[in-house]
């Protein structure tokens, strides 16, 4: 295998391998429509892709937009154009992606010839953002309606409860609900005025009900991770969230997300892992390095493995009541948020999320993780710019330390492969792997 600096990704799993085909089908899907002249919504993680499907709207992602820029190592260009608009190389590498990408298209009237896909990212009718997880996420769109199309703008804003309540008191969770209710109705309102379509409640609970499903078969192969030798690494997890965050609700999702997990329990079954020889079993904190997965199959090489990653992990599924599918939603947010607090969110306070992307920090999270999946390490991505994904490691490294787990920190990027160094990290890695080896020894 090439430890070249920057490698792509090799996949395990024949049903991840697909993804190839799967993911073309869903952007050539979106340019068919592009030429039906119906409303087009860019979106962010944050806003339920459930709700998006019930108006039968068009949209696409800038933030997944960026991890494809970085893959095919464009992103740069992008991300230039805009640092010389005056955006700090501090902000988030996908809205300076996506900066760059919109400034390019207005200058040349179309789409740049940078855009790694065929026909880039339509000219949105709409924009729907959400304040949750981070701050620059809350002036990205407003940012692009200002400076490069001018069309109206929601922003979500999901208050999650302080770390230091308690959810369960009936006044807090009133609140919250509430809260998330107005919200959502006001979502729905947003969507009736500017797709023309009235919100269809027997469609949305189908749609609910696809969604559970997906989701469901999504967490029990997550759990099947357990198993030693660990069946599924990360090149296959990272690559597997498209659907989760993009397709729920479709039967295409739950085609795939089954199909995973059969795969997945078959080789568990047979004893079948990811390593020729697994020696350490690691948790992958933070954004991954979009422009270098390879680095999960040079880590492999050396018998270091991830059954576990932190963030989009959806966690649990909750049993919802789907009479009113509003309301539903309201109730799973909710549930999932109660869930996080009970865990621990003395780093994580954003926990009311209404989409399907999640993370586990919590000290009492890490406990069960570290029992659960034979840990021996982690590996701690501290992203540049993203302090939302990287706040509190320092706090998780202290709280693993006393259950005799190391950790390793290095800086880098998710999208910016300017920030890279691979001699030094991999360096880094092979100390770092030699501690948990030696930590593992001692342990038993």
């Amino acid at each position: 295998m090439s430890t070249s600096e920057m490698s792509r990704a090799r996949r395990h799993l024949e049903t991840t391998q697909k993804m190839k085909e799967m993911l073309p089908r869903f952007f050539m899907r979106m340019m068919e429509r592009k030429f039906s002249n119906e409303p087009l919504a860019w979106c962010m993680v944050g806003v339920p892709p459930e709700l998006l499907k019930a108006f039968d709207l068009l949209w696409e992602w800038p933030e997944n937009f960026g991890t494809i820029c970085a893959s095919r190592l464009v992103a740069p260009q992008f991300i230039e154009v805009a640092e010389r608009e005056g955006y700090s190389q501090e902000l988030c590498s996908y809205v300076t992606n996506t900066m760059g990408y919109c400034k390019l298209f207005i200058e040349a009237g179309e789409v740049p010839a940078e855009c790694p896909l065929p026909g880039g990212m339509g000219v949105p009718s709409m924009l729907l953002g959400s304040g949750f997880i981070c701050e620059p996420r809350w002036k990205w769109f407003q940012s692009i309606a200002t400076r490069y199309f001018d069309v109206p703008v929601y922003s979500s804003d999901p208050l999650a409860p302080p770390w230091d309540v308690d959810p369960h008191d009936p006044r807090i969770e009133a609140h919250y609900k509430q809260l998330l209710r107005e919200d959502l109705h006001a979502q729905v309102e947003f969507l009736e005025k500017h797709t023309g379509k009235k919100l269809e409640l027997d469609r949305l609970r189908r749609i609910m009900e696809l969604s559970t499903e997906a989701l469901t078969y999504w967490r029990d192969t997550l759990a099947l991770r357990q198993a030693i030798p660990c069946p599924m690494g990360s090149t296959d997890y990272f690559s597997a969230i498209i659907p989760q965050m993009y397709m729920v609700g479709e039967e295409e999702a739950v085609d795939f997300y089954r199909e995973m997990y059969h795969e997945v329990k078959a080789r568990v079954d047979n004893k079948i892992g990811i390593a020729d020889h697994e020696k350490l079993r690691l948790v992958w904190f933070g954004l991954p390095p979009w422009f270098n997965l390879g680095l999960f199959n040079y880590l492999e090489s050396l018998g270091a493995v991830f059954p576990l990653e932190s963030t989009y992990n959806v966690g649990d599924c909750f049993e919802v009541e789907l009479k009113d599918p509003l309301e539903a939603l309201v109730q799973r947010t909710w549930q999932r948020a109660v869930r996080m607090h009970d865990y621990g969110a003395e780093v994580m306070p954003e926990l009311c999320n209404p989409a399907v992307f999640g993370g586990f920090y919590g000290s009492r999270l890490l406990d069960e993780v570290v029992r659960d999946y034979s840990l021996d390490g982690a590996v701690m991505h501290l992203t540049r710019s993203c302090r939302a994904v990287s706040f509190g490691e320092v706090h998780t490294k202290n709280r693993l330390a006393e259950l005799g787990i190391p950790s390793l920190i290095f800086e880098s990027d998710m999208a910016d492969p300017r920030l890279w160094s691979d001699a030094q990290i991999k360096t880094r890695l092979h100390a770092f792997l030699e501690t948990a080896e030696k930590a593992k020894q001692e342990r038993a």
